[in-house]
């Protein structure tokens, strides 16, 4: 599956705090995003990222738009990089912020030096147009910085270099979605007659590169090095081409003939079709950036709305196998049933809970069958599975989007292990419109879905906010697709807003993560990684385990993973 991006019309948040990255050395000027790779760095050379985006996408590189081209993050920077990954900070047009007034105020302070590509100096009125250009134009606003329940009131210039957002209620988390808000020049769009539909042909950013060219046809979208970019010294490369081709194949395809050096899709068995073509040089990056979760209809009726049997169906799916045959094993094994990622699970993760996660992330179908029986799910004499009411269990339903070949493949094998116990199993392949319309409405059973965010409170938030929610089948829930809600969940996630201090965050996602294991209304089955391949011979810098600096090479809308990634690779 290509990694997907779900703008939560009501914002969800997080919080996130600057804080050490790992072992690697990074410019504490800017922070962890921006790594400091010695004094002899080889600058130079055009960089090629090949994707299966597809062609023919329309002439846009509006950043306010839902659905820009790929180069348009290249152009327009944010305040600031948080990293999905680890809630790392790296300031951009943003140096430092600070919540005051008991949480009420939010001050962003800007940088000074900063020019835009035409020559005319950035400062903090063009934050304060941007964020008031959203409200004026809601549909732009796809993050919900304005909307009704995330209290903001106002943003407003303090001199040259200083903005603060004033809120009506305390809400910590919101910075997030402030902070990676591409920002525009006032005093190019304060002309734009309707900002909503304008396409923005000759982009003016601030950005690391300038726009070069875009070629429909082919997919060809092409940047070069701003030479008065004011990280000194960034980007290393002079030019970017994102080729972005019709399909995963194709641009595989070019990876493996050598015209591209960077690519970003997913490819079966990459130890095999890609490494050991030439070990040396062909790396991959797979990070796990969120989990692929089953997601339960609660108001489905019984057996879904029972929490007995979503935690049998837990342990009665293989989730090894899963990861093997889905990603062979490039996604890891450290799968939290609380969808909680592996590079957050020390920070966020109750230690308590480990034995009672273990217990529900083990393969036992065994177990899964007498758990069943507990509850009146049991195999008749003619080895029917019947309810308590001794009728025969209707079929289940796992509804997956087709030719997202990873989550299809894991269908399967859930679907096989759940005939196995004697379920009658069907997986409904839709098409995405389809998929989406059934988990917004309620008319799915079981589904597959991910899970991301750069804490678990961006996953709880999305999932169990009862204003994201709806009440009953047919009502359209926004993000809280499982149906689930439960008032110990909100009052903990309305501690965590109010609040800077960690430690009372992390026991609102204590509270949190044992009301997940005792209702179960998703099963984690894997961790969710991007999909990166490099080829070293030409080009270094790319991030790793070891040094994760960008969370993914993405460069999807909202997305700044492939920005910092582009401000670090350099030649080798």
């Amino acid at each position: 599956m290509k990694r997907f991006w779900l703008f939560v019309i009501v914002g969800v948040i997080l919080s996130v705090s600057v804080f050490a990255a790992g072992s690697y050395s990074y410019l504490a000027q800017y922070g962890p995003g921006i790594v400091n790779w010695g004094p002899n760095v080889k600058s130079g050379g055009t960089l090629v990222l090949a994707e299966g985006q597809g062609t023919e996408m329309p002439y846009n590189i509006n950043p306010l738009s839902p659905f820009p081209l790929q180069i348009t993050p290249l152009i327009y920077e944010p305040l600031f990089y948080v990293n999905e990954a680890n809630g790392a900070v790296t300031g951009l047009l943003g140096t430092k912020y600070e919540w005051t007034d008991n949480n009420l105020e939010l001050v962003v302070t800007t940088r000074s030096g900063v020019k835009w590509s035409d020559g005319k100096s950035f400062s903090a009125s063009d934050v304060v147009f941007t964020f008031n250009l959203l409200k004026k134009y809601p549909s732009m606003d796809s993050s919900g910085i304005w909307s009704n329940v995330s209290g903001l009131q106002s943003v407003a210039a303090s001199g040259t270099n200083t903005v603060i957002f004033k809120f009506s209620k305390p809400n910590v988390p919101q910075f997030f979605y402030i902070a990676m808000q591409p920002i525009v020049p006032e005093h190019i769009w304060a002309n734009i007659k309707d900002p909503t539909t304008y396409t923005n042909p000759n982009p003016v950013g601030t950005g690391a590169f300038l726009f070069k060219s875009y070629t429909p046809s082919n997919g060809d979208e092409v940047v070069v090095k701003n030479p008065n970019y004011w990280m000194k010294g960034r980007p290393y490369i002079d030019e970017l081409v994102i080729k972005s081709m019709l399909t995963n194949q194709s641009a595989f395809l070019e990876l493996l003939k050598g015209n591209a050096q960077w690519g970003e899709f997913y490819a079966p068995d990459p130890q095999t079709t890609w490494i050991a073509k030439d070990p040396q040089n062909n790396k991959i990056w797979w990070p796990a950036e969120g989990s692929n979760a089953l997601f339960f209809n609660t108001q489905a009726g019984f057996p879904f709305s029972n929490a007995t049997f979503r935690k049998a169906i837990s342990i009665a799916i293989n989730k090894k196998d899963l990861e093997d045959k889905a990603y062979f094993g490039a996604g890891g094994y450290n799968v939290s049933p609380t969808g909680i990622i592996p590079s957050q699970q020390k920070e966020w993760m109750d230690p308590t809970l480990t034995a009672m996660a273990s217990e529900l992330n083990t393969y036992n179908p065994q177990k899964a069958v007498e758990m069943l029986a507990s509850i009146g799910i049991v195999k008749n004499s003619s080895g029917q599975l019947v309810g308590p009411n001794g009728k025969a269990l209707p079929s289940l339903t796992i509804s997956v989007v087709s030719g997202w070949t990873d989550f299809i493949t894991m269908a399967n094998i859930i679907s096989s292990e759940l005939q196995s116990m004697g379920f009658n199993v069907v997986v409904n392949q839709e098409t995405y419109n389809s998929f989406i319309s059934s988990l917004m409405s309620g008319t799915y059973q079981m589904a597959l879905w991910g899970l991301n965010g750069p804490a678990p409170y961006y996953i709880y938030y999305a999932n169990f906010n009862p204003t994201l929610s709806a009440t009953k089948i047919g009502a359209t829930a926004i993000s809280g697709y499982t149906r689930y809600t439960n008032p110990l969940i909100t009052a903990a996630l309305t501690t965590y807003a109010q609040t800077t201090n960690l430690r009372l965050q992390q026991q609102a996602m204590y509270t949190i993560e044992r009301i997940i294991l005792s209702e179960m209304p998703f099963v984690t089955l894997t961790n969710s990684t991007g999909f990166q391949f490099f080829n070293t011979k030409t080009f270094t810098g790319f991030p790793s385990n070891d040094n994760i600096y960008s969370a993914s090479g993405s460069l999807e809308p909202g997305s700044y993973d492939g920005y910092i990634e582009a401000l670090n690779v350099h030649l080798k």
